[in-house]
């Protein structure tokens, strides 16, 4: 999983409400919680991966990878998945940035919701074999991405299992 930059273009409707109905905060205001104003943290502009992943694909046998927009991490993840494979990601292996959290608490949205709507911090997923994992991170990591290992692909029906 390559970081995001924080909310991307993902669930801006949802954070909005949030943000300007419940909370009744302005774009100067500080978003709670973040240390940033709303501007600051609704228009933090969309990470780009295509250089950093250009080069992943010149190093590393890819087998898919998923931009993470709307639907977040189970809307997009298996659609790049062949039937009988399923994406077990451990959310402990990941830092959530504090706009997300702050967005829960002020909007009382549910964890799966949450997964559903935005990024999480995670916007790029690239899946890879096992031992090619490492060199992955590597060639990521050496071109300024943050990168975390964040789960494997089993056996099972199609889709995403988020875990502890």
């Amino acid at each position: 999983g390559l970081a995001s930059a924080g909310i991307h273009a993902n669930g801006l409707t949802l954070a909005r409400r949030i943000v300007f109905d419940v909370l009744e905060l302005g774009p100067d205001a500080e978003l709670p919680g973040t240390g940033r104003t709303v501007a600051e943290e609704l228009l933090e502009p969309t990470r780009i991966y295509v250089r950093p992943v250009l080069r992943l694909l010149a190093e590393v046998d890819v087998h898919a990878m998923a931009h993470i927009t709307g639907g977040g991490l189970p809307g997009n993840i298996p659609r790049v998945l062949p039937d009988g494979c399923r994406a077990v990601l451990r959310r402990s292996t990941w830092r959530v940035p504090r706009v997300f959290e702050a967005l829960r608490e002020a909007g009382r949205v549910a964890e799966t919701e949450m997964f559903r709507t935005f990024n999480m911090g995670v916007g790029y997923v690239v899946i890879v074999p096992a031992a090619a994992a490492e060199r992955a991170t590597a060639v990521l990591t050496a071109a300024g991405e943050t990168v975390w290992s964040i789960g494997e692909i089993v056996a099972g029906e199609r889709g995403v299992e988020i875990v502890a």
